[in-house]
């Protein structure tokens, strides 16, 4: 009986024991952990001021780097305005857009600067070349109608009609019938012949290549050569499918990339060499 009394008492010390021995190791655990956080929240505060320290250095640099910019983009512009200013004096230039008028009001500026004079701007909308319905347009076109006439005989009857307006330099009746229709738009009316016209394309026409049809652009460009209207045609850099080379194939003058600086110096050189003596 004492001697089982004796075995639980001990066991009951040695309990204790190893409660207190645990309850300390926890508490100074505890302390460990608490240390070790400071720790880690001073490093995070110090890498956190040194990148903060770092942003701000990056933001100065990039501050001096876009007013550096600006300064060349400044002196380039003066540059660029200075190179090509009056070289295209007496030089009288239209252009026609196919399809969206996106390039010609920085073109129009672009000619004025060099000195042109910007005769007119014409705008084709692409229902003029790609509607299905051609019936329609050719009766209310031509008021005395042509039975059996197909989609090429309308281009090439409206392309004769807008490049004799150019050489002519007043709008003809079926041009100004195209413009009632409002299948064309012109900024002003023609008040001199033209001594060159820039054909401002937006690429293949995909509906018309996918027909076997001649893409009206290309009707365009061989009536002008025909009636000895001299054509650069350009083309913007975002253009999905450029036409380039179908127009270099007819023999005409091309530029690629019209909207950056290195397309307006061509487009110059080009007219420039299309300057009346």
């Amino acid at each position: 009986m004492h001697l089982k009394y004796y075995i639980i008492l001990l066991i009951g010390i040695f309990l204790a024991l190893g409660l207190g021995i645990l309850i300390g190791v926890t508490l100074e655990n505890n302390n460990v952990l608490e240390n070790q956080q400071e720790l880690i929240i001073r490093q995070i505060e110090s890498e956190f001021e040194a990148l903060r320290n770092e942003a701000d250095m990056l933001k100065k640099t990039l501050a001096a780097l876009e007013e550096q910019k600006a300064q060349a983009d400044s002196t380039c512009e003066y540059l660029f305005s200075r190179l090509i200013e009056d070289r295209l004096h007496g030089l009288k230039v239209s252009i026609i857009n196919l399809g969206q008028d996106n390039i010609s009001p920085d073109l129009i500026q672009l000619l004025k600067l060099a000195g042109a004079s910007v005769e007119s701007s014409i705008t084709v909308r692409t229902d003029l070349y790609a509607r299905q319905d051609l019936s329609a347009a050719l009766e209310a076109f031509l008021q005395n109608g042509q039975d059996g006439m197909e989609r090429n005989d309308f281009h090439s009857i409206v392309a004769g009609e807008l490049v004799s307006s150019l050489i002519e330099g007043a709008f003809t009746p079926l041009s100004v019938r195209l413009k009632e229709m409002h299948l064309i738009q012109a900024s002003s009316n023609l008040k001199q012949s033209s001594d060159v016209v820039i054909l401002c394309s937006n690429g293949k026409d995909k509906p018309a290549q996918s027909s076997q049809e001649s893409n009206f652009d290309m009707v365009l460009i061989q009536t002008a050569l025909n009636m000895g209207l001299p054509v650069v045609a350009v083309e913007p850099s975002s253009v999905e499918e450029s036409a380039i080379s179908e127009y270099e194939e007819l023999g005409v003058s091309t530029v690629r990339n019209i909207d950056t600086v290195y397309g307006k110096l061509a487009l110059i050189s080009i007219l420039e060499a299309n300057k009346p003596e």
